[in-house]
């Protein structure tokens, strides 16, 4: 069942969680649509699909930069104004790539996705934190991250039915009103922090949490599994798709419909999180799922028969779900007091293992193809798993 409302321990509604839903979802649309659509778009340009795939390391840049500066950011504005901002900044990308004339022009433009995600991811996750009682937490995070994929779905979906428009035109379609309706919910249903006058902030408190998080070994550990774990997962994201229609000659529209499959699996794996961290902890429960992803990941890509590299890659789309839901609630639990400056570098961390996937994976996919890049990008998953186990506590 979805989350009760529950004003003796939460200041957020249903349809505040709703609205969370919506922004982390959003945070995917622009992904969904190049990953599905990323032959095309390396046709459009007269590039490999390795070299268009360079979009995605553009944005991860971004996304860790901005995430860094996000650490300050967060605590000097409100973090519902810093969310709606990168909802805005969303919708704005979605029209600008209508307008790229060249791969340089749409590396630029797809910057803005990273800045974007910079901003809503962490405040997503943060909001939770401060909005939500800690027994519940790991639940509604996973309600997020299973939200969060149900709409990228439909955006591939969508994405696969649009593409005779052109990906241009689908990017548009896909990604625009989503961003419109999430602007009006979060205005209307995320409620205001009670901080004060913002310019109260002296200058020394800007960099305190940096200050606590550099102290602490147990956060440290956190964030650099979390770049090797996560960039296990988005080598599925950014080339998943491509190698599938590659390997196995499939349709967009046919392989729109075969991730209704990934998606439901990672959609369960997200949900089931909440009670697995309830049964075991958190950290076990992240080693476990982090441990899971890299193994399969390692062979999954080498494998020739579709139906046995289909069911594989369903159980790394289980794994990542609950691994996703599990990372950001483990590190909202790192440094209580900084939360916000602790989900900037999760965030940063995140966008990070995107960056690594899309630019390495980009470069063994062109020098050697898609089985070389996943099994280095699985043994990434595996050793982030193990300094997860030595450097961090449990909570």
């Amino acid at each position: 069942m979805f989350p009760k409302d529950s004003q003796e321990h939460d200041e957020i509604t249903k349809k505040g969680i709703m609205t969370l839903v919506f922004s982390r979802g959003l945070t995917q649309l622009p992904g969904a649509v190049v990953g599905l659509l990323l032959v095309e778009i390396a046709l459009s340009y007269n590039v490999q699909v390795g070299v268009a795939g360079q979009i995605n390391t553009a944005a991860g840049i971004f996304s860790i930069l901005f995430g860094l500066a996000m650490g300050v950011l967060s605590v000097k504005y409100q973090h519902k104004s810093l969310l709606f901002t990168g909802i805005l900044l969303s919708v704005f990308f979605a029209v600008a790539s209508y307008f790229s004339t060249s791969l340089t022009v749409l590396i630029v433009v797809y910057s803005l996705v990273g800045i974007a995600n910079a901003l809503i991811l962490p405040m997503v996750n943060t909001l939770i934190g401060e909005l939500v009682s800690p027994e519940r937490r790991t639940s509604v995070i996973g309600w997020t991250v299973g939200g969060m994929s149900l709409i990228y779905f439909i955006g591939i979906l969508s994405a696969g039915f649009l593409s005779y428009l052109g990906w241009k035109m689908t990017m548009v379609l896909v990604v625009a009103p989503v961003g419109v309706l999430t602007c009006i919910m979060c205005r209307n249903f995320i409620p205001s922090q009670n901080k004060g006058p913002e310019n109260q902030v002296s200058f020394g408190e800007l960099f305190t949490g940096y200050m606590k998080l550099l102290r602490n070994k147990s956060a440290i550990g956190c964030i650099v599994g979390t770049i090797l774990s996560f960039s296990v997962w988005y080598f599925y994201l950014v080339y998943g798709a491509s190698y599938f229609r590659e390997a196995f000659q499939i349709s967009p529209s046919y392989m729109s419909v075969i991730m209704i499959f990934f998606v439901v699996f990672f959609i369960i794996g997200s949900l089931s999180a909440g009670r697995l961290v309830k049964r075991f902890d958190e950290k076990i429960s992240l080693l476990i799922f982090t441990g899971v992803l890299g193994i399969v990941t390692i062979f999954v890509f080498h494998i020739p028969n579709f139906w046995a590299a289909f069911l594989i890659t369903l159980i790394a789309c289980f794994s990542a779900g609950a691994m996703i839901t599990v990372s950001s609630s483990y590190a909202l639990s790192q440094i209580p007091e900084y939360s916000g400056t602790m989900m900037s570098l999760h965030a940063a961390a995140d966008s990070f293992g995107s960056a690594i996937s899309a630019g390495l994976g980009g470069t063994f996919l062109l020098l050697y193809g898609y089985g070389i890049g996943s099994s280095i990008l699985g043994l990434f998953g595996v050793i982030g798993a193990v300094i997860l186990l030595i450097f961090t506590s449990k909570q």
